[in-house]
């Protein structure tokens, strides 16, 4: 089954009126965040990256309300992905890029 989702851009969306999208450098690499900030299902606080040991990962929190399901993603600098959720009420996820590699990009994808 094939889920209809809104992705947050990485490269500075405008969502009701306000942007997105963050820069965050991480060392070797130049990363991105997105988030929804405020959308009216789902409310996002700003994405961050974070290193843990040799793990680097990509923290964000987010809430949403009524039927909306939200998941949290990263890229990483060995092309691997990784994807957390669905998520239907409030959450902080820390999802981590494998060890010894980078974040390229961190972002929050949702259905309304």
């Amino acid at each position: 089954m094939r889920r209809n989702t809104k992705r947050i851009s990485l490269a500075g969306c405008l969502l009701v009126g306000a942007a997105a999208a963050a820069v965050v450098t991480a060392p070797a690499a130049s990363a991105q965040t997105g988030s929804p900030t405020r959308v009216d299902s789902i409310n996002c606080s700003t994405g961050s990256f974070g290193q843990d040991g040799n793990q680097w990962y990509y923290n964000v929190s987010c809430s949403a309300t009524g039927t909306t399901k939200w998941w949290v993603n990263i890229s990483c600098s060995d092309n691997s992905s990784r994807i957390s959720g669905p998520y239907t009420t409030f959450q902080n996820v820390r999802l981590y890029c494998p060890p010894n590699t980078t974040p390229k990009q961190g972002w929050v994808s949702y259905t309304p």
